[in-house]
């Protein structure tokens, strides 16, 4: 069996689908397994993915005989995986040599965690670098309460996919990240800074044809695990206070949160000042008013 899993969902992607499945061949790791889902598309791309096939054993194509979207893509894809990791990648972005390598390298060696999220590159059409994703040493997986922090550069174990299920239908153009907050509600995500992959913006892609959907099934995914995130994150009235600030105002602008931290800080050490001489009611005030979001 193959160590890696990697799934292609494809729709219409003839335009760079020869770049993303080249660069999945010059992998420096190569005990893995590529599954190209064909969701329906009616330019070449049937023609380039058995292409591939016929050139690699380790390339197998699905066809869809309906077009399922991205999240039903993904879940056809899966559903024949059979490596112990799993990942996927889109038509029109480009995996650095080092892409598999390096995550598999770190779950290998971090038995105790369930996904690890790397660095990556924004591309233009024609491959010119425009910006770095960044994981920085703040990043941690409580953050998926209110945002996504997850890049397109990740990998996750089939035993945590095995607790969380398939990709949800109804979140299309959000799927990535409700499963990724799943993820994190049931297990251990890490963060690493290796770059190691190459998005690609451009002007067909779902984030750029579909921002008011997105932004519509994000704040879905607010309110579908809200409850769950307060529980988890065991948060006391100001921390519920501070979660539903975010979430009232995503997408949240630095300055807001910086006002909210300022209200923070006041409101907290004038309480602190008033309580201060009252051992009971400082004891309380710890209880009621502690934060860990």
């Amino acid at each position: 069996m193959p160590k890696v899993s990697i799934v292609l969902p494809c729709y219409n992607g003839q335009r760079f689908l020869h770049q993303s499945l080249d660069s999945i061949l010059r992998q420096s790791f190569t005990d893995w397994e590529l599954i190209i889902v064909n969701d329906n598309s009616t330019d070449n791309t049937p023609q380039i993915a058995e292409e591939y096939a016929r050139r690699d054993g380790r390339i197998r194509v699905i066809h869809n005989r309906k077009n399922k979207k991205l999240p039903g893509a993904l879940n056809v894809g899966f559903a024949d995986a059979r490596g112990e990791y799993f990942t996927w990648t889109s038509d029109d972005n480009i995996a650095k040599p080092n892409w598999l390598s390096v995550m598999v390298n770190y779950l290998d060696c971090h038995p105790n965690i369930d996904m690890v999220s790397a660095n990556m590159d924004t591309i233009d059409e024609s491959g010119v670098v425009l910006d770095t994703f960044r994981n920085t040493r703040n990043y941690n997986s409580n953050e998926l309460a209110h945002k996504c922090n997850i890049g397109a550069a990740f990998m996750y174990r089939r035993s945590i996919a095995d607790v969380v299920g398939k990709y949800d239908d109804t979140m299309f153009c959000a799927e990535d990240y409700d499963y990724w907050v799943r993820i994190a509600l049931a297990g251990k995500i890490d963060y690493i800074y290796d770059n190691v992959y190459m998005y690609r913006t451009n002007q067909d892609s779902l984030t750029a044809t579909q921002q008011p959907k997105i932004l519509a099934r994000t704040v879905a995914i607010h309110n579908k695990y809200r409850g769950k995130w307060i529980k988890k994150l065991k948060l006391g009235w100001l921390g519920r206070q501070k979660y539903d600030y975010l979430l009232r105002n995503f997408p949240v602008e630095r300055t807001e949160l910086s006002l909210f931290g300022l209200w923070h800080w006041l409101t907290s050490n004038l309480i602190k000042v008033l309580f201060f001489w009252n051992r009971a009611l400082r004891h309380k005030y710890n209880e009621i008013f502690r934060i860990k979001l």
